[in-house]
């Protein structure tokens, strides 16, 4: 491939994603703010110490944590990569976070470009990638979402992914709230946990994200693959999006509340699920 890949940000997904690219032949130029994160990736990639040193690629990918980092990331990256470039944001942040992003970038290519799925879903290359901005850009960039990526869409021209990831994650995180407050009824009335399971895993509201943490639930492991703090910040953005535009989220009120009231009672670096402890504490 004769472009020149930039990537910012290799932790705890963007890491996976750009081992991917790795994985296909691809040499990223890569930073990151975390020195022993980044020098993971020293004999099969190369190491930026500093947004200047991006300044001669031709995509720049980001995977950050939240709003503040990527716009401070964006302000410093308009002002050393070229005109032509494109800048491909996959965070999850704010549509008013990435509508300043955009902003910042006039006269560069923005694309958001959100993901849905987990760790292993990035290990798995079988991430879904949600795209939004000018077109060309994604198909510039479409070759190396396929490097993690399952499935991409390109869903409009402004920050129309940002908005169809946070449906997305209200999805997610009001699932986790509904199956635990489920199995803490069924619990009530007798049934036997794993039963349980295994009959919601064929039964008509059975899904990806539920039939994936079924065995999990029943060995009552709660490693997490996304945290309950992190969900607290992905449903945060939900409920702020949603008052931005006027829309009510009454059960995304409520499963934020019940995320952070499971954080304050020792969950918070435990995988979401874990609102199933939470909610059994409430039962009895």
């Amino acid at each position: 491939m004769s472009q020149r890949i930039a990537w910012i940000g290799v932790g705890n997904l963007g890491g996976p994603m750009v081992q991917r690219l790795i994985d296909a032949g691809l040499r990223p130029l890569l930073f990151d703010a975390n020195r022993q994160a980044l020098e993971a990736f020293a004999e099969a990639a190369d190491l930026a110490y500093s947004l200047d040193a991006i300044a001669e690629a031709d995509i720049v990918f980001s995977t950050l944590p939240n709003d503040e980092v990527l716009t401070s990331v964006a302000g410093e990256l308009a002002k050393v990569i070229a005109d032509g470039a494109v800048f491909c944001d996959m965070s999850t942040v704010s549509p008013q976070a990435s509508a300043e992003v955009a902003e910042i970038m006039v006269g560069k290519a923005y694309l958001r470009a959100p993901v849905s799925g987990s760790v292993s879903h990035a290990r798995q290359g079988i991430l879904t990638v949600l795209a939004s901005g000018p077109e060309a850009a994604y198909t510039q960039s479409l070759s190396i979402f396929q490097c993690f990526a399952k499935t991409c869409f390109h869903v409009g021209a402004e920050e129309e992914a940002r908005y169809l990831k946070l449906v997305i994650n209200n999805l997610v995180g009001s699932t986790a709230a509904l199956v635990a407050e489920s199995l803490a009824l069924a619990g009530k009335a007798g049934l036997d946990p794993a039963t349980t399971l295994d009959v919601l895993a064929t039964s008509a509201v059975a899904s990806p994200l539920l039939k994936y943490k079924v065995e999990p639930l029943k060995a009552r492991d709660f490693t997490p693959s996304f945290t309950t703090d992190m969900m607290i910040k992905d449903m945060s953005l939900v409920t702020q999006a949603a008052e931005g535009l006027g829309s009510p989220v009454p059960l995304a009120a409520i499963t934020l509340a019940l995320l952070k009231q499971h954080s304050e009672e020792g969950g918070a670096d435990e995988d979401f699920f874990g609102l199933v402890k939470l909610l059994e504490r409430q039962t009895h």
